[in-house]
């Protein structure tokens, strides 16, 4: 920890700088490049200051230029000829927002131990049950969030176990009005075995899991999620924020079943039978996995994040002649469902042509579209006159 954390005496406004207390500040340092020594004229002197040998100015030219614009520089008036004729400001209210003192985490503080944390997810969370053997303290993992982030941060936990970071910055949100997200990732590990003769037996360390009908790890995971976020509604009643959320989206990576891969392969897109099924068959139910997800909403998320959206990306409903669309960004199109036909081309060319609608590309579920349909649509973006992509997939 610096000095500068510790000791703010070092500090003070004697020019009145809305911006605070500051202290004066060397603005080279050790390592740089040819494109960070460059000279700066004192306008008061005139003397052309280099940085020191063997040293570069911390910042680039563009930066600095804005900086002596807004004051944070301050050029003397008067010095001597081997001593430089400026100074940086460095102001108390910039190392209070980037840097937050970390105090003592463990100390004889019961709170941050293994112990404690485990009571609390047997007692407060899951009223009984000892579903994991050492979770991961929340108010260690509070307070490393809190000295490593922003109140906007999108926190992420690639092995989330009993979901304490996401209990953690809900928490935090509550308390202090923050609006971080969180990812949390947890492969579907079994809390129980299966032996030759087709019994489940629980794995050693799973059976309270087990027992308590959480058949994998991820399940405890969004259960505690849950479970947190309404013990802190009902905690905070009267003190929660607004805005505060406490709910989260579950995605699951599945692999196509081999059924599904061989009526691709068969698939006639000349007709028109299959255009439901082969829509349904990525639907949670026909993939073997909960959430009740449709086919379409499956095939969406899975090309947002292929084509790089976040997954909290907003995306709108949009109408074309009674075919729902989806818009996402204003930008790009998708169109999934089945049951296109001519009237819908024109009411998407209409809104092209007006100006409703600015996409820049069309993404189309192949299997959705016959060739005619699909042809007609080719043939109406090439007579906007703006370019389209229109981008296919199957």
């Amino acid at each position: 920890m610096t000095g500068d954390l510790k000791d703010f005496k070092q500090y003070s406004n004697p020019d009145d700088d809305p911006n605070g207390d500051w202290k004066m500040s060397d603005p080279s340092a050790r390592s740089g490049s040819e494109s960070t020594n460059f000279e700066i004229v004192n306008p008061y002197t005139g003397k052309k200051d280099l940085p020191p040998k063997g040293r570069y100015w911390a910042f680039s030219k563009f930066t600095m230029e804005k900086w002596i614009e807004e004051g944070k520089f301050v050029f003397k008036k008067s010095h001597e000829e081997n001593e430089r004729g400026f100074f940086i400001k460095k102001y108390v209210k910039e190392l209070r927002s980037k840097n937050k003192q970390v105090d003592s985490l463990f100390g004889i503080d019961n709170a941050y131990m293994n112990q404690t944390a485990t009571k609390y997810i047997r007692d407060d969370i899951f009223k009984g049950e000892d579903m994991f053997t050492s979770p991961k303290p929340l108010e260690f993992i509070k307070k490393l969030i809190l000295y490593t982030s922003q109140s906007d941060s999108t926190v992420l936990d690639f092995f989330a176990g009993s979901a304490t970071t996401a209990d953690a910055v809900m928490q935090l949100n509550a308390e202090d009005g923050g609006h971080r997200k969180f990812i949390m990732v947890q492969l579907p590990e079994p809390t129980f075995t299966t032996n030759s003769d087709g019994k489940e037996v629980p794995t050693k360390g799973g059976k309270a899991a087990y027992d308590a009908g959480f058949r994998s790890i991820d399940e405890i995971s969004r259960e505690r999620i849950r479970r947190a976020a309404a013990k802190i509604k009902a905690d905070n009643e009267l003190t929660l924020p607004a805005d505060f959320d406490g709910s989260f989206k579950h995605y699951r990576v599945v692999k196509p079943t081999k059924q599904l891969l061989l009526e691709i392969e068969d698939f006639d897109p000349q007709g028109t039978a299959l255009f439901n099924d082969m829509l349904n068959s990525y639907a949670s139910d026909a993939l073997g996995v909960a959430g009740g997800a449709t086919g379409a909403q499956t095939i969406l998320t899975t090309w947002l994040a292929k084509d790089g959206y976040a997954f909290d990306t907003e995306t709108k409903n949009i109408d074309l002649a009674g075919y729902r669309a989806t818009l996402v960004n204003d930008n790009r199109l998708y169109l999934i469902n089945p049951g296109w036909g001519a009237k819908n081309t024109e009411a998407l060319l209409n809104q092209l042509g007006t100006y409703q609608l600015d996409v820049q590309a069309v993404v189309l579920f192949g299997y959705s579209f016959n060739i005619a349909e699909l042809r007609e649509l080719e043939n109406g973006l090439k007579q906007v006159d703006r370019h389209i992509s229109l981008i296919k997939r199957y």
